[in-house]
């Protein structure tokens, strides 16, 4: 007597390694599924924030801080050459491009030099990412500082808030 295989094992050797070749694609192409993660959209403005002066300063200080943003831009992946099948498991390393932005207003009668580190917190206060940037502001002018910054796509994800330092001197 003849015994029939039913059709799913059939099926079965064409879908199982369809799905292992679609899982292994998926991972070496993970601009497929990854997005700028939450925490990269913020802006703040004077409402919010401001600059914590010394005591020197603060009667009169030399600066007023108007706003300060950040915001995820684009995610680049590194393209991986598959070589065999076992090159499907060795997911690619990406790096999340940011936009950050600072406005702040010289309060004083003089030129002044103007700088700005912008920090990437995560989880108790740590740093993740620093970038900074400097600029000169004439009397009484509002300046804004427009800066790109990069950093892992793993490390994007421990990014909690951000924050910055600012300091100023009369220029040349």
């Amino acid at each position: 007597m003849h015994r029939r295989h039913p059709i799913w094992y059939g099926l079965g050797f064409a879908i199982i390694p369809f799905f292992v070749l679609f899982i292994g694609y998926t991972n070496i192409h993970p601009e497929i599924y990854r997005s700028t993660p939450r925490g990269f959209d913020v802006s703040n403005d004077e409402e919010i924030m401001g600059i914590n002066w010394g005591d020197e300063d603060k009667k009169d200080p030399p600066l007023e801080y108007v706003s300060d943003s950040l915001r995820g831009i684009s995610i680049s992946t590194q393209v991986v050459e598959v070589t065999s099948f076992w090159s499907l498991w060795n997911a690619p390393s990406s790096q999340l491009e940011y936009k950050w932005t600072y406005k702040v207003k010289n309060l004083t009668d003089t030129t002044l030099n103007i700088s700005v580190i912008y920090d990437l917190e995560g989880k108790n206060d740590e740093v993740v990412a620093s970038t900074n940037a400097s600029k000169t502001a004439e009397p009484d002018e509002t300046i804004e500082f427009e800066e790109l910054g990069r950093l892992d796509y793993r490390d994007a994800h421990r990014v909690t808030g951000s924050g910055w330092s600012i300091s100023h001197r009369k220029a040349p």
